[in-house]
């Protein structure tokens, strides 16, 4: 889906009043959601998109959870209060995110960013950290946000259970020393042809999470635009 310039705009403004609502209530808090039809029943937590991707000039007209955040107000609520939280106090949410996670005892599987991106290196050393003292889990995340990545893989080792997916989109630099898995995304109109031997994303996570392939296993990916 296309979304036109006016639309992204009218968003924006959703968007922002929702984040200017969230960081003046007290209540404010770290939400966590159990998934829904497409990621299956994976623990997510999510920022409000475009506010907080760094890097997406040329997606952000394509970007699928505008429309959830524009039908839903509890949708772009759970957004705001998580952008919200991470901005006031970036410890804080991330203690939180891992209270949660060392809550669970089963369905170890964690996907940053159904919404949202890598917000800086911070941000991204938190994401290592958690995942680096609960090998017990599966973390991965798609992202655009290259030069944070690639900055921290210079210099540091990521660890193997925190599956890191370079989203690859026409028109964006991509800069890839390290060698990280795609997640390639068929626009319309383009031939399957480059796409051969890729594993092809069946729009549910528990699928992939079953078979071990895909995002969950660092397997170079793509889905068709939708």
């Amino acid at each position: 889906m296309h979304y036109k310039p006016e639309t992204i705009k009218k968003y924006l403004a959703i968007a922002l009043h929702a984040l200017a609502l969230a960081k003046n209530d007290p209540r404010t808090r770290v939400h966590i959601t159990k998934g829904n039809k497409k990621i299956g029943h994976t623990w997510n937590v999510s920022l409000l998109p475009i506010v907080t991707c760094g890097n997406c000039k040329e997606c952000k007209k394509y970007c699928y959870d505008i429309k959830s955040c524009m039908m839903y107000a509890n949708v772009i609520e759970c957004r705001a209060e998580n952008t919200a939280m991470m901005q006031a106090d970036m410890r804080r949410y991330f203690e939180d995110i891992a209270a949660f996670i060392d809550s669970r005892r089963s369905n170890r599987f964690f996907r940053w960013h159904v919404a949202g991106d890598i917000v800086n290196a911070r941000y991204f050393d938190y994401m290592v950290k958690i995942a680096k003292y609960r090998p017990g889990w599966t973390f991965w995340t798609y992202t655009k946000r290259y030069d944070i990545v690639n900055a921290y893989a210079s210099k540091h080792m990521i660890p193997r259970n925190l599956h890191i997916m370079f989203s690859k989109w026409e028109g964006v630099r991509m800069d890839n020393p390290h060698n990280f898995p795609e997640f390639r995304v068929r626009m319309e109109g383009m031939s399957e042809e480059g796409f051969k031997g890729l594993w092809k994303c069946p729009g549910n996570c528990d699928i992939c999470k079953a078979a071990h392939r895909g995002c969950v296993a660092s397997e170079t990916s793509y889905v068709d635009e939708h």
